[in-house]
Order: structure tokens, then C-alpha cells, then sequence
């Protein structure tokens, strides 16, 4: 089993279309698992234009699931796109968490389903409990 085989046991399918893994962070209280925008998803505003990248746009969060008893973020960097020359910014939309829930689709599910809890319930509880 290779590292793309254990990633796809440890992160949506769908963000792994998009994003490569950069870096591992881990401490004692949470693991990161940081993910870049692969480079040649240019979004379709500028695509067959002459564009060039403009950095990133701010990462965003996401709770998973739990790596050996830990919290787990998985932390999104979208690229930013411009016209040479400049203008406004463009970059890719992706809906890989609902609206106002910090964390997947598939953990944020299954908190509610098999414990009832909201994912910040979740952390709440993990916090009073010491985990």
C-alpha cells in the first residue's frame, strides 16, 4: 500500500481531485493534514487567457475524522489567479462542507448520525474529557 492508498482511506475522494497533500503537521492536541490546489485548475474565468498565478486565497479548515485519537483538520490552500497586467482575483469554488460546519460532509454525518452531535459538539466534549 502506497501513500495516494492510504490517503484515499483518510480523505474525501473528491478534495484528492483537486488538492495534493504539501505537508504533516502533529502535536500533542491535533493533526493537520495540509492540502494546495493542484496548479493547473485554472478557473474558467481566465483559463484560455493570459494569466498567471497570484498566491493563495485563505486556507480553510476542515474537521475529519480522527487520526489515532486526535483531532484531525485537513487544511485547504485554493489558489488565486489574475490577468497578467492585473485586476481583480479568480480562483475555484469547491463545496466540500456544508454552509456554517467547519468539517466534511462525511465526519460532520456521521457525528450526527451515530452520536447526535454537531462537530463543535464534538470538540466541546473531547475538550472536557481530556482527549
Amino acid at each position: 500500500m502506497g501513500t495516494n492508498d492510504l490517503l484515499r482511506l483518510l480523505v474525501p475522494n473528491e478534495i484528492l481531485l483537486s488538492f495534493e497533500l504539501i505537508e504533516v503537521r502533529d502535536n500533542n492536541r491535533l493533526t493537520e493534514l495540509v492540502f494546495e490546489e493542484k496548479q493547473d485548475l485554472v478557473p474558467e474565468e481566465v483559463k484560455d487567457k493570459d494569466c498567471v498565478l497570484d498566491g493563495f486565497c485563505n486556507p480553510l479548515s476542515l474537521l475529519s475524522f480522527p487520526i489515532k485519537a486526535k483531532p484531525t483538520y485537513l487544511v485547504l490552500k485554493r489558489r488565486r489567479w489574475k490577468l497578467k497586467g492585473g485586476g481583480p482575483h479568480y480562483s475555484n469554488e469547491y463545496y466540500f462542507n456544508h454552509p456554517n460546519i467547519k468539517a466534511t460532509r462525511e465526519f460532520a454525518a456521521f457525528l450526527k448520525e451515530v452520536h447526535g452531535h454537531t462537530p463543535d459538539e464534538y470538540l466541546r466534549i473531547c475538550r472536557i474529557n481530556g482527549d
